[in-house]
This record gives structure tokens, sequence and C-alpha cells, in this order.
């Protein structure tokens, strides 16, 4: 098959983009290697750097979208995250770690529903409750809850004393 022919299969999705550029499993788990060894070592922009490659080598693996959702998330790009995060639930339906992280973003965000939603479907997928995503989601839930508990009775006003006294004690 001739190189344009190729290009052309990448472009309609028929091919993979590694299969162009003859990276076979071995290469490819190096680079996955190389992007989590960064990825726990903080080092944020170069793991992004290795896992967007990667997601241009395999648009359709999950693992891939959803760190890269989580470096995105932890650089507060937080409209990269959702969007990275829905790819790979899209790939990957049922996925409880994007789905507790995409529902910490929608949270973050404000997006109360949404977030619910998520938190939500993560949970019911673990009912023996043993997935730590899951068990965050659960924990976001009370949090959430407990909060909108304490505006009700307190207000606004009550909810930023709480949260005034709980990073008090956190810095002690």
């Amino acid at each position: 098959m001739k190189l344009e022919e190729k290009v052309e299969k990448v472009k309609k999705g028929e091919l993979k983009f590694s299969d162009l550029l003859n990276l076979d499993s071995k290469k490819i788990a190096a680079l996955l290697l190389l992007g989590h060894t960064y990825y726990a070592q903080g080092q944020l922009d170069e793991a992004r750097k290795v896992f967007e490659g990667l997601a241009l080598l395999d648009g359709k693996n999950a693992y891939v979208h959803g760190i890269l959702g989580s470096i995105y998330q932890q650089q507060e790009r937080f409209d990269l995250a959702i969007a990275r995060y829905t790819m790979a639930l899209t790939n990957f339906p049922g996925d409880i770690n994007s789905l507790a992280n995409r529902g910490e973003v929608y949270l973050r965000l404000g997006k109360f529903k949404e977030a619910a939603d998520d938190l939500k479907e993560a949970i019911e997928l673990d009912p023996e409750k043993i997935h730590p995503a899951a068990n965050r989601a659960r924990m976001l839930i009370a949090i959430t809850e407990e909060a909108l508990k304490l505006v009700q009775e307190r207000g606004v006003e009550g909810l930023v004393e709480e949260k005034r006294l709980a990073e008090s004690h956190l810095n002690h």
C-alpha cells in the first residue's frame, strides 16, 4: 500500500497513526512507560507531551485519554480535562477513574448535575466499595451534601467560616 493510501486510511480512522510510522507494540509500551514515569515524578508537562503523542498514535486508547485528563485536571485546564475524560469514556464506557475524575472537575466548575451524574455512576459501578476512585466519588458526594446542608442551616458565611477553620487545622 502506498504512503498516500495509508495517510487516507489514518484520516478515516481505518488505520492507526502508529501503523503509519511502523511503531510496534514494544515501542508504544516504552512510550507509555516513559509518560507514566514523568507523570509519577510530577513532571506533568513532559508527561503531557508524551501522552498527547500517544493519543495521536492511537486515538481510541482510553488509558491515554484518561491520563491526559488527569494531567489537564492537575494543571487546572478543566475544559481539556473534561474532553479527555469524555474521550476515555467513549472508548471504555464505565471507566470508574474517568467518571470520578470528570465528576470532580464538574464539581469544581459548579456543574452540579453533571457532577452528580458522573459520581453516582462511578459509585454504582463499584457495589463492593473497593475501587479507590469510586470511594473518592462517595467522599465527594458526602462532602458536597454536608456543604449544602451547612449552607441551608448557616448560609454561605457559615460555609466560608467552616472552610477557614478546616484550613487552619490542616496548617497546624
